[in-house]
């Protein structure tokens, strides 16, 4: 099969995948901050998301960062081999070329940054993060750019009951994570990690790259794409570390801006009373 300009053009594997539906390009569809507050069912779960500085931020903030050349160069497109393919990932694939499942990269992007959007909710929340990898070649770097975050990482072996036995595991109560990043949701004997199960037993959101060869269904956010390539990894440490900071940078600013109105309003009422 050869395209108009007479070269020969790839072939697309898996033609009766399920169609995906198209990213949203515009916002306009969606309620905005007054209509959810007017609304006759008062939305407490969503409150703390529906703050103005929160609603207020770029919703394509990061779509400078996250392009296709830079996740081609990342070596994100590369899956695992035909044969592995687990059937729920075949929405996310472009096709496969030397035996190799390939990703779509636009499909990539669209679930990227849905998942930076909601880290940097989280962050701007003061939500605590889980980084959760078992791939040994970039154990350290997701060790120390959790620790450059503040945040908290677990590369070694999970012990059951981590999440859901903490009495037992600890020795008493703890605060558990508000969000888990896994990075690699299988282990080395190809099954589901036990953190991802844990958190979707204790209702932990859950952020996770998946692979042609993973397993989406526990997934919150799932982010198909390579989850073996260090350079791959590297790259989505990157965003999640900049979405975290975003998140940080605009709950700075918006506490300093609420300290300032309350140190007002005590003047102006000091001269009022006066």
């Amino acid at each position: 099969m050869t395209d108009c300009r007479g070269m020969a053009s790839v072939p697309m594997a898996f033609e009766q995948k399920v169609p995906m539906a198209q990213p949203q390009q515009s916002m306009a569809h969606l309620p905005d901050i007054q209509t959810l507050r007017k609304g006759k069912v008062s939305p407490t779960i969503l409150k703390p998301y529906i703050d103005p500085t929160l609603c207020s931020s770029d919703p394509n903030s990061f779509e400078s960062e996250v392009t296709v050349g830079r996740m081609f160069d990342a070596r994100v497109h590369l899956g695992h081999k035909v044969g592995t393919l687990n059937d729920n990932m075949k929405w996310a694939l472009y096709g496969e070329r030397l035996g190799i499942c390939v990703f779509d990269l636009e499909i990539t992007r669209h679930y990227l940054l849905k998942a930076l959007e909601f880290v940097r909710s989280v962050a701007f929340l003061g939500g605590r993060f889980l980084f959760v990898s078992t791939n040994k070649s970039s154990m350290l770097t997701v060790e120390t750019m959790a620790d450059e975050l503040g945040q908290y990482a677990h590369t070694r072996h999970w012990q059951p009951g981590t999440f859901t036995n903490t009495k037992s595991v600890f020795g008493g109560p703890i605060r558990l994570p508000d969000t888990v990043i896994l990075l690699n949701t299988l282990t080395s004997a190809m099954e589901a990690h036990p953190a991802l199960v844990d958190s979707a037993k204790m209702c932990i959101p859950t952020v996770a790259i998946v692979d042609s060869n993973s397993e989406p269904n526990y997934v919150c956010y799932p982010i198909p794409g390579n989850d073996d390539s260090v350079e791959s990894v590297n790259f989505f440490m990157e965003m999640f570390a900049k979405a975290i900071r975003k998140g940080r940078a605009e709950s700075d600013t918006f506490l300093e801006g609420a300290k300032e109105k309350k140190q007002q309003q005590k003047r102006t009422m000091g001269q009022r009373r006066h």
